[in-house]
């Protein structure tokens, strides 16, 4: 990642990656390893008590916060772990790269240098042999199997090196490598602890239900659909050289990451809806803050825009350019 010296931005260039194919897991007989059990529990949990805290404690209080967190984590993902680190999408300080990471790491899909580095492999080889989770290994592998065979710490770390160098030479990314768990904790016990305050236990109680365990699972599965559903049903604009497809139903609940045949067309473009149609909450959420920050550089504080340098593709030019430049 190349930073400003002086600004410590980085620079929404093209993030390169060997060309030697890592593939996460062992397609022959993937489950031959094990399982990572520790995913497998904490998915089989999150999913578990989700169902089971909102039947035993329903709240018209926890539900508006489900919806408060499910969109801010979910735009964690989106703009975070997805527009911005993956495909350096535009340019912002480091602190607001960290914020974001940190809110998309509490969606629950992972560390971030992991993330980054399974979807930039998925680019290179999107729907290939070595695409980590390709439909045409089976639906349900690709909407989440793919992430329960057990990896060896060496093909990780020789996985980070080749698709995300440079993340993995960021302390702070690397810190939350060990203190994933941590940061959920955390976040579960402040959402009990706010809501026994506000009210009771009971509160406590169904703002975690729903705060924490059901906006989960409601983002996680629509993450995934991106890499399922948008890779068999819907239309395609470009004639990419994988199977990608526009779904709407995907850029609803996924704040516009369904738009995945436009996306897979110009990965390096922040905006995934190319046309009015398309609905894209994550760009509007991205040209919302760049639009709000924009004076800060009039007075000399440009250094402060959490948002500038945003690539936009233009379908009638079909190229990228560059709005709300530093």
């Amino acid at each position: 990642m190349q930073n400003n010296s002086n600004a410590g931005i980085t620079a929404p260039l093209p993030v390169t990656t060997t060309s030697e194919a890592i593939p996460a897991i062992s397609k022959a007989g993937p489950f031959s390893r094990g399982l990572e059990w520790p995913i497998v529990v904490f998915l089989g949990i999150v999913h578990v008590m989700a169902v089971a805290l909102c039947i035993a404690f329903p709240s018209w209080n926890g539900f508006w916060l489900f919806l408060a967190l499910y969109l801010v984590t979910g735009l964690g993902v989106t703009v975070g772990y997805h527009r911005k680190i993956t495909h350096q999408s535009f340019r912002s300080p480091l602190w607001f790269e960290y914020v974001l990471s940190v809110l998309g790491m509490l969606a629950g899909e992972g560390p971030p240098i992991f993330w980054a580095a399974i979807h930039r492999q998925h680019h290179k080889h999107s729907d290939t042999e070595d695409d980590p989770h390709s439909p045409h290994d089976g639906f349900w592998w690709a909407h989440t199997l793919w992430m329960l065979p057990k990896i060896r710490r060496a093909e990780l770390g020789r996985m980070y090196r080749a698709c995300a160098p440079d993340l993995a030479r960021n302390r702070f990314y690397m810190s939350l490598e060990g203190t994933y768990l941590y940061w959920h904790a955390g976040l579960a016990l402040t959402l009990f602890l706010v809501g026994w305050a506000m009210g009771s236990w009971s509160t406590g109680m169904s703002f975690l239900a729903y705060g924490y365990f059901l906006r989960m699972v409601v983002v996680l599965h629509a993450t995934w659909m991106v890499n399922s559903v948008s890779h068999k049903w819907g239309y395609r604009t470009y004639g990419t050289d994988d199977n990608s497809r526009n779904n709407a139903v995907v850029a609803l609940f996924a704040h516009g990451e369904g738009w995945h045949n436009n996306h897979h067309h110009s990965p390096v473009a922040a905006n995934h809806g190319h046309h009015w149609w398309e609905y894209d909450l994550s760009f509007l959420a991205i040209l919302f803050v760049a639009l709000l920050s924009r004076p800060l550089g009039w007075i000399g504080l440009k250094q402060w825009r959490p948002i500038s340098d945003v690539r936009v593709y233009t379908p009638k030019t079909q190229k990228v350019q560059i709005w709300f430049r530093s």
